[in-house]
């Protein structure tokens, strides 16, 4: 099983969550802030050092006005 933070599926997951982020026109700041989070959980995320699990998943998504499910079609 590869590991998840260094798969290129994983990272093209994040970069797609990071594209909508920024195509809403949200900083990093606002997003963590919608989230209830630190900027720094939220950079850390977006960098590939920490991993979001399913349920963080989802609240991004969710944060970012987005369907999950679209996002997890790109890891197939």
């Amino acid at each position: 099983m590869i590991k998840t933070i260094s798969s290129p599926r994983y990272a093209r997951l994040i970069g797609w969550l990071i594209a909508n982020r920024q195509a809403k026109g949200l900083s990093i700041r606002a997003l963590a802030e919608l989230l209830s989070v630190t900027t720094t959980a939220v950079h850390r995320i977006e960098s590939l050092e920490r991993r979001l699990d399913v349920f963080e998943y989802v609240q991004f998504c969710a944060a970012l006005e987005i369907d999950p499910l679209e996002g997890i079609r790109l890891l197939r």
